[in-house]
């Protein structure tokens, strides 16, 4: 084994290759049925690495889609190692000494800069690389170029560089098997190179991966635009992987062109699951940006897919301020999970289920989805229901709506949560708090269950949380306050003695005479919802008082001389509760 790696040393050196770390032991793994399909998105920076996992312990089976940068890429956290390649890092972490295959979606160095590492680790088994033609050209980001500013001509430059050592530590890696002597050895170090056509497909334990692009391989270049959209993204190799109902789109840095052709050949690129492509930069032309276009190149994908949930690798904060936010906005109905502030992401299918473990974040989005305008839908969910006994539909809103307390009961309200998730999740559990107007609702603890009743004497809002191995759903309903109490401690209050507040029923007398007028006032407390309004009327003696109208005031005067009346006097809270007095009769004198 030594002198193996003094060849393959020498051999790397030939063409200019860093120095190699060899890790000993090697395993081989053969898979019985599994139970869980997990794809791991590493964090690998502002790159793409995806390790495919078939099975748990001793008997999983893992592959690769891409291998990230040949260092942790693009990052402004100073905590993080830039100087290791972090996809061999995780194989190390996870134990993984046999790769089914590795797919290289395309070759720019963000996404096949780890290979090197991992070919030069004789240790760990590669039946299969599978990716573009190996003699494919690099294309300068601009047809002419004298237009190439020296940031695209030192990237072109860069990614043909690292290119080449990978080939170059490919042929090594075989050169080193066709001289090996021992039978296992040999099958251990030989890596197979496979150019997929569309349409073909590969197993992996019981999932199946397609291939649906690229169709071709002989793309012009034409968008003329930013270094970070050159003409090898429109060679990435787009796939989609199906484990029993679940599905997932891998997208490489695939384009709108891309896309287009692999959407007219007739290939389904619905999936539940939809790696973004390209980190989220938003790659559109220059004349469409002038014209104001409203989309990003991605949005094509996006609306093929039909998926619930987007995964974008980015890169723990990244430098490149991507996701850019018009690729957001074509997002907006899906639940997006970025490495940029979850770290790794892992999504497990256990072929009819989804689930998602992040690294940050409490397995939460990044980004929220709305089905719709609605902003109380989700992409998880299929139905979130509030019902309650309220006079009106407690409509909920996003937790981020401004708070408002416009809506009074009268009875006591109880309110009832339900929903559905959708088929390929499911819903874990239901929480709710009840948060008191003007508490801030962070300090209010969830609980579990499915109704509550809100009682006389409080005002405030209920939040709820719907809970899925996807990730929770919020939302907030209308802040409301509950009053059964009419007004209590009223008073109609005169200015002149003898006149006492009497309930309806009290016997009328009309004996009180005043001089002159008498002003009237009214008050009352009015409870936790707070006051409405009072209304008057005045009632001749011997008349009906359900045959004179209310008038709306806080008070009032009367001088109507040698008439004699009675007062009545409503007063009303906001939840509509009402208590009514009168007064004992009067009349008034000129003196």
């Amino acid at each position: 084994m030594r002198n193996i790696i003094r060849k393959l040393a020498v051999c790397f050196l030939a063409w200019i290759l860093v120095c190699t770390t060899v890790v000993t032991g090697h395993g081989m793994h053969t898979a019985k049925a599994a139970q869980t399909f997990k794809i791991h998105f590493i964090d690998v920076g502002c790159a793409d690495a995806a390790l495919l996992q078939y099975g748990e312990g001793t008997e999983a089976k893992y592959a690769l889609i891409d291998t990230g940068a040949n260092q942790y890429h693009n990052t402004k956290d100073t905590t993080i190692d830039t100087t290791k390649t972090p996809v061999y890092e995780y194989l190390n972490k996870m134990g993984v000494k046999h790769l089914e295959f590795i797919l290289l979606t395309h070759p720019h160095q963000d996404h096949i800069g780890g290979m090197e590492k991992i070919l030069s680790d004789t240790t760990i088994k590669i039946d299969k690389i599978y990716g573009n033609d190996l003699n494919i050209q690099y294309l300068e980001s601009s047809e002419d170029k004298s237009k190439q500013s020296s940031d695209e001509t030192n990237w072109t430059e860069f990614d043909t560089k690292i290119y080449k050592n990978f080939k170059a530590a490919l042929e090594a890696r075989n050169k080193l098997a066709e001289e090996a002597e021992d039978k296992t050895e040999k099958e251990n170090l030989k890596v197979d190179y496979v150019v997929p056509t569309a349409g073909d497909t590969i197993n992996f334990g019981e999932s199946k991966m397609t291939f649906y692009g690229p169709l071709e391989n002989d793309y012009q270049y034409g968008r003329k635009v930013d270094l970070n959209t050159r003409q090898e993204n429109k060679y990435s190799i787009v796939t989609k992987i199906v484990y029993g109902s679940n599905s997932f789109l891998m997208t490489g840095d695939a384009q709108k062109e891309t896309i287009e052709k692999i959407i007219a050949k007739g290939y389904d690129l619905t999936a539940q699951v939809l790696k973004e492509p390209h980190h989220g930069f938003q790659d559109v032309t220059e004349e469409e940006l002038a014209n104001g276009y409203q989309y990003s190149d991605h949005k094509t994908v996006i609306d093929a897919s039909q998926a619930s949930i987007a995964i974008i690798s980015n890169g723990y904060m990244n430098t490149g301020g991507v996701p850019y936010t018009k690729v957001l906005r074509d997002l907006s109905k899906l639940d997006v999970y970025e490495t940029g502030d979850r770290g790794t992401i892992i999504v497990t299918s256990d072929g009819s289920q989804l689930s998602i473990q992040t690294e940050k974040g409490d397995n939460q989005p990044s980004v929220k989805g709305k089905e719709s305008d609605d902003e109380t839908s989700s992409p998880v969910m299929k139905s979130m229901n509030i019902t309650a006994n309220t006079t009106k539909p407690l409509t909920a809103t996003s937790v981020d709506a401004a708070n408002t307390y416009n809506r009074y009961e009268k009875k006591n309200i109880t309110v009832r949560f339900s929903g559905t998730a959708q088929g390929f999740t499911k819903l874990t559990s239901i929480e709710y708090k009840f948060v008191p107007k003007g508490v801030n609702n962070k300090t209010i603890a969830y609980k579990t269950g499915s109704s509550y009743t809100v009682k006389n004497g409080n005002c405030g809002r209920f939040y709820v949380r719907y809970n899925t191995p996807l990730g929770s759903t919020e939302i907030k309903l209308p802040g409301f306050t509950v009053d059964t109490k009419a007004p209590t401690s009223v008073k109609i209050k005169a200015n002149k003695s003898g006149i006492k507040t009497l309930s309806t029923s009290a016997k009328n007398t009309y004996s009180k005479r005043i001089k002159k007028s008498v002003k009237f006032t009214f008050s009352a407390n009015y409870g936790t919802s707070g006051k409405s309004m009072t209304q008057y009327k005045f009632v001749p003696r011997g008349k009906k008082a359900s045959k004179y109208k209310w008038k709306t005031a806080n008070s009032v005067t009367y001088k109507t001389r040698n008439k004699k009346v009675r007062l009545y006097v409503r007063y009303i809270d906001k939840s509509g509760n009402i208590t009514t007095k009168k007064t004992n009769g009067f009349y008034v004198t000129k003196k």
